[in-house]
């Protein structure tokens, strides 16, 4: 399982957003996001260097603990729908990227399996460890939140890491003043509440892939195929140019 090379080539399309693997040509603008101490808080990262971000996403690529697309708002993108095979679609729509979505994945263990009602169908043996992964979303570009677009975003990693991870069980951690995210889990998403950290101020919720949402007041039809994995995820292949091509701006001369 290397789920970053897995999905280096591969782009997610979605009604509002679409998802992309993180390149290197994405690091100048998350760069510049992450210096807002906003952002730093709500995602519990430190500051880096311009360089400490390259190397960053190189090793990113290469962890095999690590899924992470870059979102794109759909409006803004040059998306052509005939293409199955779009090579220069990452590059071309740099001007589009409004946040990025990561799942950080580890073995479940027993007691968390316990917690969770029957399997289903894609948990293929008992002998197979079950993986659960950490869920963190993130729309840094002002003018894209209050549109969907962190939902949706988060809907497709589940449904990406359901179907082609194998994914059992999925996590947050939010901190206790993000209101809008905590509400977006729990009212939208049916995330349940599992644990609170009070040195931190900080919530835990959890999903069982086995579970669905049940509020049939709310049009969830999107959220309840991600989560039971049955909605058809539409990829298409993106190339991938060579990790040597970019140079740090701090190194160039």
């Amino acid at each position: 399982l290397a789920p970053m090379k897995q999905n280096y080539e591969t782009c997610v399309v979605g009604k509002k957003c679409l998802l992309v693997p993180y390149r290197p040509s994405h690091v100048e603008r998350y760069h510049e996001w992450m210096k807002s101490p906003e952002l730093l808080d709500a995602t519990g990262s430190e500051p880096l260097s311009l360089k400490e971000e390259y190397e960053m996403q190189e090793s990113w690529r290469n962890d095999e603990s690590k899924c992470t697309f870059i979102v794109l708002d759909r409006e803004k993108c040059d998306y052509r729908k005939s293409n199955e095979d779009d090579p220069d679609f990452v590059e071309r729509n740099l001007d589009a990227m409004v946040g990025d979505v990561n799942l950080f994945l580890s073995e479940q263990d027993e007691e968390e399996e316990d917690e969770g009602t029957c399997s289903i169908a894609s948990s293929k043996t008992t002998n197979v460890p079950k993986i659960q992964a950490e869920l963190d979303i993130m729309v840094a570009e002002p003018g894209a939140r209050g549109k969907g677009i962190g939902l949706e975003a988060t809907c497709l990693m589940i449904q990406y890491g359901t179907v082609f991870l194998d994914i059992t069980r999925f996590f947050c951690k939010i901190n206790q003043d993000n209101t809008a995210s905590r509400k977006m889990f729990q009212s939208r998403l049916d995330f349940q509440e599992c644990d609170y950290a009070a040195c931190f101020a900080q919530y835990e919720y959890q999903l069982f892939r086995r579970q669905r949402t049940l509020d049939d007041d709310v049009d969830k039809d999107d959220v309840v195929d991600a989560i039971v994995g049955t909605r058809n995820l539409t990829c298409f292949h993106c190339a991938a140019p060579s990790q040597a091509n970019y140079i740090p701006i701090e190194e160039q001369s």
